[in-house]
């Protein structure tokens, strides 16, 4: 089952109205944002993030449009960090179409608290060419991620 499959299955198990959207191959937010018709604040962006000491790897997710602030995660995970060399060594999903979902690949996720500005999130899910759309609410009972401030 595909990263994308996963996440679909993990929707539906929870009863999470959703909406998918394929289309051309997308690498930034600024893209995907455009080819979505979204605002950028609306996606969420994951970032693979790893420890420096303890090599431990931690999903961050956020607005698509602030930058991720180093000097807050290190406060939060008491480590310096960098980002993941590749993150399809961790996730199996290439760089731009990592999805906000860390259980998914057995991962606890942090999120920026900015992100509940929304009523809707979009994301990629796992590929460049598929997103999915859905309810803020329903991502945090599913997801169950660490709520945190690590935006700028």
């Amino acid at each position: 089952m595909t990263v994308f499959e996963k996440i679909k299955q993990a929707l539906e198990d929870h009863g999470a109205k959703y909406t998918t959207h394929h289309h051309e191959p997308v690498v930034t937010s600024a893209q995907a944002s455009e080819v979505r018709g979204t605002d950028m604040h609306q996606g969420a962006k994951a970032l693979v993030i790893r420890g420096n000491k303890t090599k431990e790897h931690i999903p961050c997710v956020m607005p698509a449009d602030p930058r991720l602030d180093s000097k807050k995660l290190r406060a939060i995970i008491g480590e310096r960090t960098s980002f993941a060399k590749d993150p399809v060594d961790v996730t199996g999903c290439v760089r731009g179409s990592v999805p906000p979902f860390g259980s998914i690949i057995g991962l606890k996720t942090y999120m920026d608290g900015r992100l509940s500005e929304n009523e809707e999130i979009t994301f990629n899910a796992g590929s460049l060419t598929d997103s999915i759309e859905m309810k803020y609410k329903d991502y945090i009972v599913i997801e169950k991620p660490e709520v945190v401030d690590i935006t700028e």
